[in-house]
């Protein structure tokens, strides 16, 4: 009776560490398909660099000072970016929930651009005064930071078109 207590105790234990294993390789393989499809979205958004290296090439106190001067910026801009995320999440939640309005997302999404474009002129603007305070042969190195900065988005590599290849007629 002990020996078909043990087998049945050895039975239920290995039952449940099979479950157990299959389960995280199941979930491992959920985990990863969503990575992938969350790739491409990732990758949209790590295609421009941060403002703030364009100033890495800049001697240590004055990229020190960029990144404090932009840090400012965010901080005294942040009620109005949390507003604008605010406007396009309730457009989102509208349409999610069947409260959609044609005229009142666009009423929004307007006021989320307005407030959107008012952060961008003020970091701008700190950036414009930054770049003043420099000597001409740092602010020439700043500019070059920001043409790698603001350098024209590619699409990530599995978006890409493929190019046609030319035949050799050799």
């Amino acid at each position: 009776m002990s020996a078909n207590r043990s087998l049945i105790i050895a039975l239920v234990a290995s039952g449940a560490l099979n479950l157990f294993l299959v389960g995280g390789i199941a979930g491992a393989a959920w985990m990863r398909q969503e990575a992938r499809r969350e790739a491409p979205i990732a990758a949209a958004l790590a295609q421009r660099p941060p403002l703030w290296t364009a100033g890495r090439d800049l001697p240590p106190e004055h990229r020190r000072a960029l990144r404090r001067s932009l840090r400012e910026a965010a901080l005294e801009n942040r009620a109005d970016a949390q507003a604008a995320r605010a406007e396009r999440r309730a457009v989102v939640d509208a349409m999610l929930h069947g409260r959609f309005d044609r005229a009142e997302a666009g009423r929004r999404m307007a006021a989320a651009r307005t407030l959107e474009s008012g952060v961008r002129a003020k970091v701008d603007g700190r950036l414009v005064g930054f770049a003043e305070s420099l000597p001409p042969e740092e602010r020439k190195v700043l500019a070059e930071g920001l043409r790698r900065v603001y350098a024209p988005r590619q699409k990530p590599r599995e978006e890409r078109p493929e190019r046609p290849r030319r035949k050799n007629d050799g």
